[in-house]
Protein backbone atom coordinates (compact mmCIF):
# COMPACT_ATOMS: atom_id res chain seq x y z
CA UNK A 1 0.00 0.00 0.00
CA UNK A 2 2.89 2.35 0.83
CA UNK A 3 4.42 1.67 -2.63
CA UNK A 4 1.12 2.52 -4.29
CA UNK A 5 0.91 5.69 -2.23
CA UNK A 6 4.47 6.67 -3.21
CA UNK A 7 3.82 6.00 -6.91
CA UNK A 8 0.56 7.98 -6.75
CA UNK A 9 2.31 10.88 -5.04
CA UNK A 10 5.08 10.94 -7.64
CA UNK A 11 2.57 10.73 -10.49
CA UNK A 12 0.56 13.67 -9.15
CA UNK A 13 3.72 15.73 -8.67
CA UNK A 14 4.92 14.86 -12.20
CA UNK A 15 1.60 15.99 -13.64
CA UNK A 16 1.85 19.21 -11.61
CA UNK A 17 5.39 19.78 -12.89
CA UNK A 18 4.25 19.18 -16.48
CA UNK A 19 1.41 21.70 -16.10
CA UNK A 20 3.71 24.27 -14.49
CA UNK A 21 6.24 23.69 -17.23
CA UNK A 22 3.62 24.36 -19.89
CA UNK A 23 2.48 27.49 -18.04
CA UNK A 24 6.10 28.68 -17.97
CA UNK A 25 6.48 28.19 -21.73
CA UNK A 26 3.26 30.16 -22.24
CA UNK A 27 4.71 33.03 -20.18
CA UNK A 28 7.99 32.81 -22.11
CA UNK A 29 6.17 32.87 -25.45
CA UNK A 30 4.08 35.88 -24.47
CA UNK A 31 6.95 37.88 -22.95
CA UNK A 32 9.78 37.05 -25.36
CA UNK A 33 8.47 34.80 -28.16
CA UNK A 34 11.18 33.89 -30.65
CA UNK A 35 13.01 37.20 -30.37
CA UNK A 36 16.79 37.58 -30.50
CA UNK A 37 16.90 37.96 -26.71
CA UNK A 38 15.09 34.65 -26.26
CA UNK A 39 17.50 32.94 -28.62
CA UNK A 40 20.41 34.44 -26.69
CA UNK A 41 19.02 32.92 -23.50
CA UNK A 42 18.51 29.52 -25.11
CA UNK A 43 22.10 29.54 -26.38
CA UNK A 44 23.44 30.52 -22.95
CA UNK A 45 21.31 27.96 -21.09
CA UNK A 46 22.80 25.23 -23.24
CA UNK A 47 25.93 25.42 -21.10
CA UNK A 48 23.85 24.80 -17.97
CA UNK A 49 22.42 21.60 -19.45
CA UNK A 50 25.78 20.35 -20.72
CA UNK A 51 27.64 20.79 -17.41
CA UNK A 52 24.75 19.30 -15.44
CA UNK A 53 24.91 16.18 -17.63
CA UNK A 54 28.68 16.00 -17.31
CA UNK A 55 28.36 15.81 -13.52
CA UNK A 56 26.29 12.63 -13.98
CA UNK A 57 23.55 13.49 -11.46
CA UNK A 58 21.43 10.43 -12.28
CA UNK A 59 24.39 8.04 -12.55
CA UNK A 60 25.71 8.88 -9.07
CA UNK A 61 22.27 8.12 -7.69
CA UNK A 62 22.21 4.67 -9.32
CA UNK A 63 25.76 3.79 -8.21
CA UNK A 64 25.80 5.10 -4.64
CA UNK A 65 22.28 4.19 -3.55
CA UNK A 66 22.91 0.39 -3.18
CA UNK A 67 26.12 1.11 -1.22
CA UNK A 68 24.32 3.55 1.08
CA UNK A 69 21.60 1.01 1.83
CA UNK A 70 24.18 -1.71 2.54
CA UNK A 71 26.22 0.51 4.89
CA UNK A 72 23.10 1.62 6.72
CA UNK A 73 22.15 -2.01 7.34
CA UNK A 74 25.65 -3.02 8.47
CA UNK A 75 27.15 0.09 10.13
CA UNK A 76 24.08 2.16 10.95
CA UNK A 77 22.48 5.33 9.61
CA UNK A 78 25.09 7.73 11.03
CA UNK A 79 27.94 5.95 9.24
CA UNK A 80 26.00 5.83 5.95
CA UNK A 81 25.16 9.53 6.25
CA UNK A 82 28.82 10.41 6.78
CA UNK A 83 29.73 8.49 3.62
CA UNK A 84 27.14 10.47 1.70
CA UNK A 85 28.47 13.70 3.22
CA UNK A 86 32.01 12.92 1.99
CA UNK A 87 30.73 12.18 -1.52
CA UNK A 88 28.50 15.27 -1.59
CA UNK A 89 31.30 17.58 -0.39
CA UNK A 90 33.64 16.37 -3.13
CA UNK A 91 30.98 16.82 -5.81
CA UNK A 92 30.17 20.36 -4.66
CA UNK A 93 33.85 21.34 -4.68
CA UNK A 94 34.26 19.89 -8.15
CA UNK A 95 31.27 21.75 -9.56
CA UNK A 96 32.28 25.05 -7.91
CA UNK A 97 35.82 24.69 -9.28
CA UNK A 98 34.43 23.93 -12.74
CA UNK A 99 32.14 26.98 -12.53
CA UNK A 100 35.03 29.29 -11.58
CA UNK A 101 37.18 27.96 -14.42
CA UNK A 102 34.29 28.30 -16.88
CA UNK A 103 33.66 31.88 -15.71
CA UNK A 104 37.25 32.82 -16.56
CA UNK A 105 37.38 31.18 -20.00
CA UNK A 106 33.78 32.06 -20.99
CA UNK A 107 34.63 35.30 -22.87
CA UNK A 108 36.56 33.21 -25.40
CA UNK A 109 33.67 30.76 -25.90
CA UNK A 110 31.09 33.09 -27.47
CA UNK A 111 31.88 32.00 -31.01
CA UNK A 112 31.84 28.34 -29.96
CA UNK A 113 28.37 28.56 -28.38
CA UNK A 114 26.73 30.79 -30.99
CA UNK A 115 28.84 31.00 -34.17
CA UNK A 116 25.97 32.40 -36.21
CA UNK A 117 25.36 35.42 -33.98
CA UNK A 118 26.83 38.90 -34.27
CA UNK A 119 29.63 39.95 -31.90
CA UNK A 120 27.18 42.01 -29.83
CA UNK A 121 24.82 39.06 -29.38
CA UNK A 122 27.71 36.76 -28.52
CA UNK A 123 28.72 39.13 -25.72
CA UNK A 124 25.20 38.97 -24.27
CA UNK A 125 25.23 35.16 -24.54
CA UNK A 126 28.54 35.06 -22.64
CA UNK A 127 27.25 37.34 -19.88
CA UNK A 128 24.11 35.23 -19.46
CA UNK A 129 26.14 32.04 -19.41
CA UNK A 130 28.40 33.46 -16.69
CA UNK A 131 25.39 34.26 -14.49
CA UNK A 132 23.88 30.85 -15.19
CA UNK A 133 27.02 29.21 -13.79
CA UNK A 134 25.74 30.06 -10.30
CA UNK A 135 22.40 28.44 -11.17
CA UNK A 136 24.33 25.41 -12.46
CA UNK A 137 25.98 24.94 -9.06
CA UNK A 138 22.54 24.97 -7.40
CA UNK A 139 21.14 22.49 -9.95
CA UNK A 140 23.93 19.99 -9.31
CA UNK A 141 23.70 20.44 -5.53
CA UNK A 142 19.94 19.85 -5.59
CA UNK A 143 20.22 16.90 -7.96
CA UNK A 144 22.63 15.02 -5.72
CA UNK A 145 20.51 15.64 -2.62
CA UNK A 146 17.97 13.24 -4.13
CA UNK A 147 20.46 10.44 -3.45
CA UNK A 148 19.87 10.64 0.29
CA UNK A 149 16.14 11.23 -0.21
CA UNK A 150 15.63 8.10 -2.31
CA UNK A 151 17.93 6.04 -0.07
CA UNK A 152 15.83 6.94 2.97
CA UNK A 153 12.58 6.22 1.11
CA UNK A 154 11.36 9.82 1.13
CA UNK A 155 9.76 9.56 -2.31
CA UNK A 156 8.09 12.68 -3.57
CA UNK A 157 9.42 15.03 -0.90
CA UNK A 158 12.16 16.68 -2.93
CA UNK A 159 9.97 16.54 -6.03
CA UNK A 160 7.35 18.52 -4.10
CA UNK A 161 9.88 21.23 -3.24
CA UNK A 162 10.88 21.25 -6.91
CA UNK A 163 7.23 21.80 -7.81
CA UNK A 164 7.03 24.61 -5.26
CA UNK A 165 10.22 26.14 -6.64
CA UNK A 166 8.84 26.01 -10.18
CA UNK A 167 5.70 27.79 -9.01
CA UNK A 168 7.69 30.60 -7.36
CA UNK A 169 9.95 30.75 -10.42
CA UNK A 170 6.93 31.18 -12.69
CA UNK A 171 5.57 33.94 -10.46
CA UNK A 172 8.97 35.64 -10.51
CA UNK A 173 9.07 35.43 -14.31
CA UNK A 174 5.63 36.97 -14.72
CA UNK A 175 6.29 39.75 -12.17
CA UNK A 176 9.75 40.76 -13.39
CA UNK A 177 9.41 39.90 -17.10
CA UNK A 178 8.54 43.37 -18.35
CA UNK A 179 10.91 45.15 -15.94
CA UNK A 180 14.06 43.05 -16.35
CA UNK A 181 13.44 41.76 -19.85
CA UNK A 182 15.21 38.52 -20.75
CA UNK A 183 17.19 38.63 -17.49
CA UNK A 184 13.93 37.68 -15.77
CA UNK A 185 14.52 34.16 -17.12
CA UNK A 186 17.71 33.93 -15.08
CA UNK A 187 15.94 35.33 -12.01
CA UNK A 188 13.22 32.71 -12.44
CA UNK A 189 15.79 29.91 -12.70
CA UNK A 190 17.57 31.14 -9.60
CA UNK A 191 14.35 31.40 -7.56
CA UNK A 192 13.38 27.85 -8.55
CA UNK A 193 16.68 26.35 -7.43
CA UNK A 194 16.98 28.40 -4.22
CA UNK A 195 13.48 27.38 -3.08
CA UNK A 196 14.30 23.73 -3.85
CA UNK A 197 17.61 23.94 -1.97
CA UNK A 198 16.10 25.55 1.12
CA UNK A 199 13.15 23.16 1.16
CA UNK A 200 15.34 20.08 0.70
CA UNK A 201 17.82 20.96 3.45
CA UNK A 202 15.07 21.96 5.88
CA UNK A 203 13.33 18.62 5.31
CA UNK A 204 16.59 16.71 5.76
CA UNK A 205 17.21 18.50 9.05
CA UNK A 206 13.68 17.80 10.32
CA UNK A 207 14.14 14.11 9.50
CA UNK A 208 17.31 13.89 11.60
CA UNK A 209 19.97 14.07 8.88
CA UNK A 210 23.09 15.95 10.01
CA UNK A 211 25.58 16.84 7.30
CA UNK A 212 29.24 16.27 8.13
CA UNK A 213 31.87 18.49 6.53
CA UNK A 214 34.31 15.63 6.00
CA UNK A 215 36.40 14.64 3.00
CA UNK A 216 37.15 11.06 3.92
CA UNK A 217 35.44 8.33 5.90
CA UNK A 218 37.15 5.12 7.07
CA UNK A 219 36.19 2.18 4.89
CA UNK A 220 34.67 4.38 2.15
CA UNK A 221 36.35 5.64 -1.01
CA UNK A 222 34.80 8.60 -2.81
CA UNK A 223 36.96 8.03 -5.88
CA UNK A 224 35.85 4.43 -6.10
CA UNK A 225 32.27 5.65 -6.49
CA UNK A 226 33.38 8.24 -9.05
CA UNK A 227 35.25 5.52 -10.93
CA UNK A 228 32.12 3.40 -11.21
CA UNK A 229 30.30 6.06 -13.19
CA UNK A 230 33.31 6.39 -15.50
CA UNK A 231 31.86 3.73 -17.79
CA UNK A 232 29.06 6.05 -18.83
CA UNK A 233 31.05 9.30 -18.62
CA UNK A 234 32.56 8.90 -22.11
CA UNK A 235 29.08 8.42 -23.56
CA UNK A 236 27.82 11.49 -21.68
CA UNK A 237 30.71 13.54 -23.06
CA UNK A 238 29.90 12.31 -26.58
CA UNK A 239 26.22 13.15 -26.10
CA UNK A 240 26.98 16.68 -24.95
CA UNK A 241 29.42 17.12 -27.83
CA UNK A 242 26.59 16.25 -30.20
CA UNK A 243 24.17 18.60 -28.38
CA UNK A 244 26.66 21.49 -28.46
CA UNK A 245 27.44 20.90 -32.14
CA UNK A 246 23.78 20.65 -33.15
CA UNK A 247 22.52 23.63 -31.13
CA UNK A 248 25.39 25.86 -32.19
CA UNK A 249 24.64 24.89 -35.81
CA UNK A 250 21.07 26.13 -35.37
CA UNK A 251 22.44 29.63 -34.66
CA UNK A 252 23.62 29.68 -38.28
CA UNK A 253 20.03 29.38 -39.55
CA UNK A 254 17.56 32.28 -39.95
CA UNK A 255 16.60 34.24 -36.83
CA UNK A 256 14.11 32.46 -34.61
CA UNK A 257 15.05 28.89 -35.60
CA UNK A 258 16.90 28.09 -32.37
CA UNK A 259 14.05 29.43 -30.21
CA UNK A 260 11.48 27.49 -32.25
CA UNK A 261 13.46 24.28 -31.83
CA UNK A 262 13.87 24.70 -28.05
CA UNK A 263 10.14 25.38 -27.59
CA UNK A 264 9.33 22.20 -29.53
CA UNK A 265 11.94 20.18 -27.62
CA UNK A 266 10.58 21.41 -24.29
CA UNK A 267 7.06 20.25 -25.18
CA UNK A 268 8.30 16.87 -26.41
CA UNK A 269 10.40 16.17 -23.30
CA UNK A 270 7.49 16.90 -20.98
CA UNK A 271 4.98 14.78 -22.88
CA UNK A 272 7.35 11.83 -23.40
CA UNK A 273 8.51 11.98 -19.78
CA UNK A 274 4.95 11.96 -18.51
CA UNK A 275 3.56 9.16 -20.70
CA UNK A 276 6.43 7.14 -22.22
CA UNK A 277 9.06 7.04 -19.47
CA UNK A 278 6.96 4.93 -17.03
CA UNK A 279 6.81 2.12 -19.63
CA UNK A 280 10.61 1.95 -19.77
CA UNK A 281 11.03 2.14 -15.98
CA UNK A 282 8.56 -0.70 -15.34
CA UNK A 283 10.06 -2.81 -18.13
CA UNK A 284 13.58 -2.35 -16.73
CA UNK A 285 12.47 -3.67 -13.33
CA UNK A 286 10.52 -6.62 -14.75
CA UNK A 287 13.16 -7.59 -17.31
CA UNK A 288 15.95 -7.57 -14.72
CA UNK A 289 14.02 -10.22 -12.77
CA UNK A 290 12.87 -12.33 -15.72
CA UNK A 291 16.31 -12.42 -17.34
CA UNK A 292 17.54 -14.72 -14.59
CA UNK A 293 14.36 -16.54 -13.61
CA UNK A 294 12.39 -17.09 -16.80
CA UNK A 295 14.09 -16.06 -20.08
CA UNK A 296 11.19 -17.34 -22.18
CA UNK A 297 8.77 -15.13 -20.28
CA UNK A 298 11.10 -12.22 -20.97
CA UNK A 299 10.42 -12.59 -24.69
CA UNK A 300 6.71 -12.12 -24.02
CA UNK A 301 7.44 -9.15 -21.75
CA UNK A 302 9.47 -7.48 -24.52
CA UNK A 303 6.55 -7.75 -26.92
CA UNK A 304 4.18 -6.39 -24.27
CA UNK A 305 6.39 -3.35 -23.76
CA UNK A 306 6.66 -2.77 -27.52
CA UNK A 307 2.88 -2.92 -27.79
CA UNK A 308 2.50 -0.46 -24.90
CA UNK A 309 4.74 1.96 -26.77
CA UNK A 310 2.56 1.41 -29.84
CA UNK A 311 -0.58 2.12 -27.84
CA UNK A 312 0.80 5.42 -26.54
CA UNK A 313 2.01 6.27 -30.05
CA UNK A 314 -1.50 5.63 -31.38
CA UNK A 315 -2.93 8.15 -28.90
CA UNK A 316 -0.36 10.77 -29.91
CA UNK A 317 -1.01 10.26 -33.62
CA UNK A 318 -4.79 10.34 -33.55
CA UNK A 319 -5.35 13.20 -31.08
CA UNK A 320 -2.25 15.39 -30.96
CA UNK A 321 -1.29 15.43 -34.63
CA UNK A 322 -4.56 16.86 -36.05
CA UNK A 323 -5.04 19.37 -33.21
CA UNK A 324 -1.39 20.42 -32.85
CA UNK A 325 -1.32 23.66 -34.94
CA UNK A 326 -4.39 25.09 -33.21
CA UNK A 327 -3.27 23.87 -29.78
CA UNK A 328 0.17 25.46 -30.07
CA UNK A 329 -1.41 28.64 -31.37
CA UNK A 330 -3.70 28.80 -28.34
CA UNK A 331 -0.75 28.19 -25.98
CA UNK A 332 2.08 30.20 -27.46
CA UNK A 333 0.45 32.65 -29.87
CA UNK A 334 1.60 36.18 -28.98
CA UNK A 335 2.77 39.41 -30.61
CA UNK A 336 6.35 38.11 -30.31
CA UNK A 337 5.63 34.60 -31.60
CA UNK A 338 4.90 35.10 -35.28
CA UNK A 339 2.78 32.90 -37.54
CA UNK A 340 5.78 31.64 -39.55
CA UNK A 341 7.58 30.68 -36.33
CA UNK A 342 4.48 28.82 -35.16
CA UNK A 343 4.43 26.81 -38.38
CA UNK A 344 8.10 25.89 -37.88
CA UNK A 345 7.38 24.91 -34.28
CA UNK A 346 4.57 22.63 -35.43
CA UNK A 347 6.93 21.04 -37.95
CA UNK A 348 9.58 20.31 -35.28
CA UNK A 349 7.00 18.92 -32.83
CA UNK A 350 5.64 16.63 -35.57
CA UNK A 351 9.20 15.41 -36.20
CA UNK A 352 9.76 14.73 -32.51
CA UNK A 353 6.52 12.82 -31.98
CA UNK A 354 6.80 10.88 -35.25
CA UNK A 355 9.98 9.32 -33.85
CA UNK A 356 8.46 8.54 -30.46
CA UNK A 357 7.88 4.83 -31.10
CA UNK A 358 11.40 4.41 -32.55
CA UNK A 359 12.95 6.08 -29.52
CA UNK A 360 10.81 3.94 -27.19
CA UNK A 361 11.95 0.71 -28.87
CA UNK A 362 15.57 1.88 -28.85
CA UNK A 363 15.41 2.63 -25.13
CA UNK A 364 13.89 -0.80 -24.50
CA UNK A 365 16.71 -2.65 -26.25
CA UNK A 366 19.32 -0.41 -24.63
CA UNK A 367 17.98 -1.40 -21.19
CA UNK A 368 17.98 -5.04 -22.31
CA UNK A 369 21.68 -4.81 -23.18
CA UNK A 370 22.44 -3.33 -19.76
CA UNK A 371 20.52 -6.14 -18.03
CA UNK A 372 22.56 -8.79 -19.85
CA UNK A 373 25.85 -7.16 -18.88
CA UNK A 374 26.66 -5.51 -22.22
CA UNK A 375 26.99 -2.07 -20.64
CA UNK A 376 30.37 -1.26 -22.15
CA UNK A 377 29.36 -2.47 -25.61
CA UNK A 378 26.14 -0.45 -25.80
CA UNK A 379 27.78 2.70 -24.43
CA UNK A 380 30.66 2.34 -26.87
CA UNK A 381 28.25 1.98 -29.79
CA UNK A 382 26.19 5.00 -28.75
CA UNK A 383 29.36 7.01 -28.15
CA UNK A 384 30.46 6.38 -31.73
CA UNK A 385 27.02 7.44 -33.00
CA UNK A 386 27.02 10.68 -31.00
CA UNK A 387 30.55 11.68 -31.97
CA UNK A 388 29.84 10.94 -35.65
CA UNK A 389 26.63 12.99 -35.67
CA UNK A 390 28.33 15.76 -33.67
CA UNK A 391 30.89 16.10 -36.45
CA UNK A 392 28.32 15.83 -39.25
CA UNK A 393 25.59 18.05 -37.75
CA UNK A 394 27.02 21.47 -38.83
CA UNK A 395 27.38 20.32 -42.43
CA UNK A 396 23.90 18.76 -42.60
CA UNK A 397 22.18 21.74 -40.96
CA UNK A 398 23.92 24.27 -43.19
CA UNK A 399 23.03 22.40 -46.36
CA UNK A 400 19.35 21.88 -45.61
CA UNK A 401 18.24 24.68 -43.26
CA UNK A 402 15.18 23.55 -41.24
CA UNK A 403 14.94 20.28 -43.16
CA UNK A 404 18.62 19.71 -42.42
CA UNK A 405 17.97 20.16 -38.69
CA UNK A 406 15.08 17.70 -38.90
CA UNK A 407 17.35 15.23 -40.73
CA UNK A 408 19.86 15.36 -37.87
CA UNK A 409 17.07 14.63 -35.37
CA UNK A 410 15.84 11.68 -37.41
CA UNK A 411 19.33 10.25 -37.88
CA UNK A 412 20.12 10.61 -34.17
CA UNK A 413 17.03 8.71 -32.99
CA UNK A 414 17.25 5.97 -35.64
CA UNK A 415 20.99 5.37 -35.19
CA UNK A 416 20.82 5.25 -31.38
CA UNK A 417 17.87 2.85 -31.53
CA UNK A 418 19.64 0.80 -34.20
CA UNK A 419 22.72 0.44 -31.99
CA UNK A 420 20.71 -1.33 -29.30
CA UNK A 421 18.93 -3.57 -31.80
CA UNK A 422 22.17 -4.57 -33.60
CA UNK A 423 23.89 -5.52 -30.33
CA UNK A 424 20.95 -7.68 -29.25
CA UNK A 425 20.96 -9.31 -32.71
CA UNK A 426 24.69 -9.94 -32.40
CA UNK A 427 24.90 -11.13 -28.80
CA UNK A 428 21.45 -12.59 -28.02
CA UNK A 429 19.34 -12.91 -31.18
CA UNK A 430 16.69 -14.98 -29.38
CA UNK A 431 15.56 -11.81 -27.60
CA UNK A 432 15.19 -9.69 -30.73
CA UNK A 433 11.42 -9.28 -30.86
CA UNK A 434 9.44 -7.22 -33.35
CA UNK A 435 6.31 -5.21 -32.82
CA UNK A 436 3.37 -7.64 -32.60
CA UNK A 437 0.64 -7.64 -35.26
CA UNK A 438 -1.80 -5.74 -33.06
CA UNK A 439 0.69 -2.83 -32.95
CA UNK A 440 0.59 -2.54 -36.73
CA UNK A 441 -3.21 -2.64 -36.53
CA UNK A 442 -3.05 0.42 -34.27
CA UNK A 443 -0.70 2.24 -36.66
CA UNK A 444 -2.95 1.38 -39.61
CA UNK A 445 -5.99 2.60 -37.66
CA UNK A 446 -4.26 5.95 -37.12
CA UNK A 447 -3.71 6.56 -40.88
CA UNK A 448 -7.17 8.15 -41.52
CA UNK A 449 -6.52 10.56 -38.66
CA UNK A 450 -3.16 11.54 -40.18
CA UNK A 451 -4.75 12.05 -43.60
CA UNK A 452 -7.37 14.27 -41.99
CA UNK A 453 -4.60 16.25 -40.22
CA UNK A 454 -2.90 16.86 -43.57
CA UNK A 455 -6.18 17.82 -45.25
CA UNK A 456 -7.12 20.19 -42.41
CA UNK A 457 -3.77 21.93 -42.85
CA UNK A 458 -3.83 22.20 -46.65
CA UNK A 459 -7.43 22.16 -47.91
CA UNK A 460 -9.55 23.92 -45.27
CA UNK A 461 -8.12 27.35 -44.45
CA UNK A 462 -10.77 28.03 -41.80
CA UNK A 463 -9.26 25.23 -39.65
CA UNK A 464 -5.73 26.63 -39.83
CA UNK A 465 -4.11 28.64 -37.05
CA UNK A 466 -5.01 32.20 -37.95
CA UNK A 467 -2.33 34.00 -35.93
CA UNK A 468 -4.91 35.87 -33.81
CA UNK A 469 -3.38 36.10 -30.32
CA UNK A 470 -6.25 38.02 -28.72
CA UNK A 471 -8.34 36.29 -26.06
CA UNK A 472 -11.13 35.78 -28.59
CA UNK A 473 -8.64 34.30 -31.05
CA UNK A 474 -7.19 31.93 -28.44
CA UNK A 475 -10.65 30.70 -27.45
CA UNK A 476 -11.41 30.10 -31.12
CA UNK A 477 -8.16 28.12 -31.53
CA UNK A 478 -9.07 25.95 -28.51
CA UNK A 479 -12.47 25.25 -30.06
CA UNK A 480 -10.86 24.35 -33.39
CA UNK A 481 -8.31 22.14 -31.63
CA UNK A 482 -11.11 20.27 -29.82
CA UNK A 483 -13.08 19.93 -33.05
CA UNK A 484 -10.14 18.68 -35.12
CA UNK A 485 -8.94 16.38 -32.34
CA UNK A 486 -12.42 14.90 -31.91
CA UNK A 487 -12.77 14.25 -35.63
CA UNK A 488 -9.33 12.65 -35.75
CA UNK A 489 -10.15 10.43 -32.76
CA UNK A 490 -13.50 9.42 -34.27
CA UNK A 491 -11.86 8.43 -37.57
CA UNK A 492 -9.22 6.44 -35.71
CA UNK A 493 -11.78 4.61 -33.57
CA UNK A 494 -13.81 3.72 -36.65
CA UNK A 495 -10.65 2.38 -38.31
CA UNK A 496 -9.75 0.47 -35.15
CA UNK A 497 -13.18 -1.17 -35.21
CA UNK A 498 -12.67 -2.16 -38.86
CA UNK A 499 -9.23 -3.63 -38.07
CA UNK A 500 -10.68 -5.39 -35.00
CA UNK A 501 -8.29 -3.87 -32.48
CA UNK A 502 -8.65 -5.84 -29.24
CA UNK A 503 -8.41 -2.89 -26.85
CA UNK A 504 -11.33 -1.16 -28.57
CA UNK A 505 -13.57 -4.21 -28.09
CA UNK A 506 -12.46 -4.65 -24.47
CA UNK A 507 -12.99 -0.96 -23.74
CA UNK A 508 -16.47 -1.06 -25.28
CA UNK A 509 -17.37 -4.14 -23.23
CA UNK A 510 -16.18 -2.48 -20.01
CA UNK A 511 -18.13 0.65 -20.86
CA UNK A 512 -21.30 -1.37 -21.45
CA UNK A 513 -20.78 -3.30 -18.21
CA UNK A 514 -20.30 -0.03 -16.30
CA UNK A 515 -23.46 1.46 -17.82
CA UNK A 516 -25.41 -1.71 -16.91
CA UNK A 517 -24.23 -1.48 -13.29
CA UNK A 518 -25.08 2.21 -13.17
CA UNK A 519 -28.61 1.57 -14.44
CA UNK A 520 -29.05 -1.23 -11.88
CA UNK A 521 -27.97 1.07 -9.06
CA UNK A 522 -30.37 3.76 -10.25
CA UNK A 523 -33.25 1.27 -10.25
CA UNK A 524 -32.42 0.11 -6.71
CA UNK A 525 -32.18 3.66 -5.45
Amino acid sequence: MSQLRSISRLTIINIGNALLGMATTVAMAWLFGTSERMENYFAASLLLTVVQKLFLVGQFLEVFLPEYVQRREVDGTVKADRCFSALYNHLIMMVVGTALLAFVVMPWCGNLIAPGYSAERQVQVVHMAQVLLAVMCLVVANGHLQIIGNARGWYGRFEFYGLLGSLFGLIGLVVTGKVLGIWAMLVSQGITQVVLLIGSWSYLYRQGYRHAWVWTEPGFSVWKVVGRVGISSIYVIATQFYVMSFISSLTLLPAGTLAVYRYAENLYLRVSGLFMRPIGVVFFTDAATLAHRNPMQLRIRIQEALYQYGLMYFGVLVILFPALPNLLGALWGSPKYHLDDMQQTTFFVWCFFSLLIVEGAGGLYRRLNIIFGDLRVIYLAMTVVQFALGVAAPFIVRSGTVWGAASVLILNVIMLAGAGVVIVLWRRPQFLMFFPLRTWKLVAAAIPSLIFAWAATHWWPWLKYAGDYSMRGKILEVIKACLVGSIGLTLALMSAWIFRVEELSQGWQRLRAGMTKARALLRVS
